[in-house]
């Protein structure tokens, strides 16, 4: 449960963060004092302490350096040249000062408060409690220092010393809010909603101008079983009356146009390994940098692989930690941000003061703490969908409702340490094995005593349970006892504390079906569950945070695990634990069924996040107030107020490129995809954003969904159960895994799963049409062939209409599963007799020999199984092709497959001038301007964009 805490920084430096001011009378003093005794050391010290309070840190530092001159071994004053630096945005250098303060002076206690503080920043918890323990023994009656450490404590999930941490501090200065504010959030995390609340309302009487205490109300409300709708949503709007903001930014310098490129900023405590970080990262990194910059404004300084995709995907970044809430607003300001987002909610890490000032012209909730409506009326658009909101709750938000077309967040799994799909463990384990690992917060009375209704049903299951707040016994135990009252005896319940993410994930290796929890919901756990296998079974809260789940397996694919009560909840987990052959074969496709559906789609989503940013850009723009935006299964967007789409406007060009390169094609790149495994693919919406492809799918199994969204498209046409191939009749062979039905029949398998996946259920007649005979294509420039279909009969077909192509890619099968799949010698014996050359594998994939029993980091994979295989035009034919072809050639190459080498000497052929300009762009070589760290290509071997794209 993420809670608004206060780590208790330094006096000084907290009343700083509150008013920004200083008293000039006394800095006024200062000054004239170090004037007159310009060799006095603690004068400058003085002078350098006061500019600091006003805010002047340079001015602070150039004091505080002379004040070191005249005496080298002040600790007091490295100490506050370390906390200024730090609050300048550098924490180590600032870490660096303060320890060689401490060097010099072991027992200077504010200086060991204030390393623990900044590694309390960085969650760097073994580190801070190092430190502030030591403060707290050097001054064990420090009510700053007893918070921080409480604090760290609470991350370290050592509740029992962090409560009587923090009651002392709360009995050495009952009037003061932040011990009592912290204790609440102690109370929560052993599971005592009530005393949090009691806790976090006390906080609230002794200060109510204080929005944290009010804020973890609202968010400990969300988690509580007795609280309704109706309760929670009047608390929620209760805030601007509380903490109506006076100061804020009335005119703006932006540039009011409905065709730039869009400034971004995001504000968050989660650009990390954390819920938010693994529900944007994936989407803002395929957001076409052409249209959208991102500036992302962390609220901490932790750092870990999550943070530097994001920061690789920002346009500027920058910790907002050491700010206050007018320096922050500020900031924003001064950075021309065109659209503001929230990404914390009233969640730990907020800056809903800043927000309340409203620094940009337009500002958006979405991803973190989206429990509920904020309550702010200075955020004018919530990112949703119509699951999390359905119609008839707009009256309840504040904000106006984006509804996008699928989930209102995109997955990003861990991408190289997952581990694999285990068997079912019921089969191992001879008994059922349930379980939830999302935070203990969530579990509470109400909830367990269905859980325990449903096992007393399922005799002999066990319940597992796993989360960070089981490294706390006292957490664990009050779980026992509420299952023992209810007739669950503790054998039958498996309790696990904090892990690494992999170990994390391969625990789902243990569990059959997994049990949300009520009134909120899981996010990310659901998500990570459906990746290991694990069906998750769902009944919907009464607010926006208890959907989080039911919109994820809606739109995953698995609207029956949402179920409507607790009934119907114990039925539908009652129905999987009753057949164990279909939830072991759910079990091994739950995975690529997640990964194939819109919940990871990145260049989907990152499409309709471009769509939603600029089309209520461009209202504004238009002088209008925000409306609500729905968009429709076909990803078109409509305002509330407008009968018809909205017509998005682009940005013209790249105005994140400054030299003179842009790729300008001829005419779009014509593709046939035999198969659809491009529109599968997740970065198509990518390629269709750069509106420089038309695309033509055959589609023999029916694996596009919802391809009515296609119909009228200029750039997509799909051909549903049609392949191409000879002409004659052929035979669609259904699978039972139906991503192996095929137009090739299936190999027998001997034993195993593959045996199962490989099983017809049904044998279909389906046309089949030549390459040469489709007219009407202006050209057809790249071939995608699948290996589920006779790719030899497809190119011996299509020999007249493949003479001019510039690139074909073939799914090579090096360990087969069907007869007559494509097969290397054939398919490279017919490129070299007509002009191709082969030029490398891509996306190959490998088999282990290993036994399961191999962990997954260990067990090495080394049998080529498949691979694509890609053909360019031989170097004979390749000198024939016109300046128009190399240009299409070297941008397919580039923003497809991220060939840049290929990309440039293909190009070269063409414009030698624009080939350099090439390089500069792609920083393979130094431009002699400052511009050349504005001008990237978004790199596309991943993502599927390029930057600026004109037709002529």
């Amino acid at each position: 449960m993420s809670k608004k805490t206060s780590a208790s920084m330094p006096k000084k430096a907290r009343q700083n963060s509150v008013t920004g001011k200083s008293v000039p009378s006394s800095l006024h003093k200062a000054k004239k004092l170090a004037e007159r005794q310009p060799q006095n050391a603690a004068a400058w010290k003085q002078l350098g302490a006061e500019l600091s309070e006003a805010g002047l840190r340079q001015e602070a530092l150039e004091a505080l350096d002379k004040a070191l001159m005249l005496t080298p071994n002040d600790a007091e004053a490295l100490a506050v040249k370390g906390r200024i630096t730090h609050q300048l945005g550098d924490p180590e250098q600032g870490l660096a000062l303060l320890k060689e303060a401490v060097k010099r002076q072991p027992g200077f206690a504010k200086a060991q408060h204030y390393i623990g503080y900044i590694y309390y920043t960085q969650a760097r918890y073994d580190d801070a409690l190092t430190y502030a323990d030591e403060a707290c023994r050097l001054a064990p009656n420090d009510v700053d220092m007893l918070n921080t450490l409480g604090n760290v404590l609470m991350q370290k999930f050592e509740y029992s010393r962090a409560q009587k941490t923090l009651e002392k501090a709360a009995q050495l200065a009952p009037n003061n809010y932040l011990s009592w504010n912290n204790l609440g959030n102690v109370y929560n995390a052993v599971g005592d909603l009530d005393k949090g609340l009691d806790a976090y309302q006390q906080a609230h009487r002794i200060n109510p101008q204080a929005p944290g205490p009010f804020s973890n109300i609202i968010t400990t409300c969300h988690y509580h079983p007795h609280k309704t709708a109706e309760e929670i949503t009047g608390l929620c709007k209760q805030w601007d009356n509380k903490f109506s903001v006076q100061t804020t930014i009335k005119s703006y310098d932006n540039l009011v146009d409905p065709q730039k490129q869009l400034r971004i900023g995001l504000i968050s405590d989660g650009f990390r390994g954390h819920p938010v970080g693994r529900m944007i990262t994936s989407a803002l990194e395929n957001v076409s940098k052409a249209q959208i910059a991102l500036y992302l404004y962390s609220t901490n300084n932790a750092i870990d692989g999550i943070t530097q995709r994001l920061q690789a995907a920002s346009e500027k970044w920058m910790s907002i930690q050491p700010l206050n809430d007018e320096q922050v607003a500020e900031q924003v300001a001064s950075d021309k941000i065109d659209i503001l987002i929230d990404l914390a909610g009233h969640n730990a890490g907020n800056r809903v003061l800043a927000v309340s000032r409203r620094p940009a012209p337009l500002q958006v909730k979405w991803v973190g703490g989206l429990i509920n409506t904020t309550g702010l009326s200075a955020i004018d658009y919530l990112i949703s969908d119509s699951v999390e909101t359905p119609e008839g709750v707009d009256e309840e938000y504040v904000e106006k409702l984006i509804r996008l077309p699928n989930d209102y967040i995109c997955y990003v799994p861990p991408g190289g340490y997952e581990p694999e799909v285990g068997p079912l463990p019921a089969r191992q384990n001879g008994y059922l094995t349930l379980g939830c690992f999302n935070n203990a917060t969530k579990l509470n009375d109400v909830v367990l005593e269905q859980w325990a209704k449903l096992m007393d049903a399922l005799p002999n299951s066990k319940l597992m349970l796993k989360s960070m707040q089981y490294k706390s016994e006292e957490r664990c135990q009050k779980i026992r006892e509420t299952m023992a009252l209810h007739g669950i005896e503790s054998s039958r319940l498996i309790i696990e504390g904090p892990s690494s993410h992999a170990e994390l994930l391969d625990a789902y290796n243990k569990i059959d079906i997994s049990l949300d929890p009520w009134p909120y919901s899981g996010g990310l756990t659901t998500c990570e569950s459906f990746l290991m296998g694990v069906p998750v079974v769902t009944l919907p809260g009464p607010t926006f945070a208890g959907r989080h789940s039911a919109t994820h397996l809606v739109n995953a694919g698995m609207p029956e695990l949402v179920v409507t009560c607790w009934e119907e909840y114990k039925a539908r987990v009652i129905d999987l634990a009753s057949d164990l052959d279909s939830l072991a074969a759910i079990r091994q496709h739950l995975r690529q069924i997640l990964l194939a559906s819109p919940v990871c789609n990145a260049p989907l989503f990152a499409g309709h996040f471009t769509d939603a940013m600029r089309a209520i850009w461009q209202r504004h723009c238009e002088g209008k107030p925000p409306a609500a935006l729905t968009f429709d299964k076909a990803g078109q967007a409509t305002f509330k107020d407008e009968s018809v789409p909205v017509e998005v406007a682009y940005a013209i060009e790249n105005e994140a490129a400054s030299n003179d390169f842009s790729w300008s094609l001829p005419s779009k790149i014509i593709t046939l995809d035999n198969g659809a495994a491009l529109l599968r693919q997740q970065g198509v919406e990518g390629l269709r954003q750069l509106k420089a492809f038309g695309i033509v799918a055959f589609d023999p199994a029916s694996h596009v969904q919802n391809a009515d969204q296609f119909q009228g498209s200029d750039d997509i046409q799909v051909f549903p159960h049609t392949a191409l191939g000879d002409g004659k009749p052929a035979t669609l062979y259904a699978c039972l895994d139906e991503t192996l039905s095929s137009t090739l029949e299936p190999l027998p398998e001997p034993t195993g799963n593959e045996a199962l996946a490989t099983q017809v259920l049904a044998k279909l007649p389906i046309s089949t049409i030549t390459l040469d005979s489709i007219e009407g294509l202006e050209s057809l420039d790249w071939l995608i062939l699948d290996g589920l279909n006779d790719a030899v009969a497809i190119l011996e077909n299509g020999e007249a209409s493949l003479s001019e192509t510039l690139a074909i890619q073939v799914r090579i099968a090096f360990q087969p599963t069907h007869y007559r799949q494509p097969n290397l010698a054939e398919i490279q014996h017919w490129m070299s007799r007509h002009g191709f050359r082969f030029y490398r594998f891509n996306n190959t994939q490998h088999t282990s020999q290993l036994p399961d029993s191999v962990p997954s980091a260990l067990r090495q994979a080394t049998e080529l199984q498949s691979a694509d295989a890609l053909f360019l035009p031989s170097h004979a034919r390749m000198s024939t092709l016109s300046d128009q072809q190399r240009i299409k050639l070297a941008f397919l190459l580039h923003t497809v497959y991220g060939i840049k080498d290929m990309a440039y000497h293909v190009l070269a052929g063409a414009d030698t001038e624009k080939a350099e300009q090439y390089l500069f762009t792609e920083k393979l070589l130094e431009s002699s301007t400052d511009d050349s760290a504005s001008n990237n290509l978004d790199e596309a071997a991943s993502e599927m964009a390029c930057s600026s794209v004109s037709q002529r």
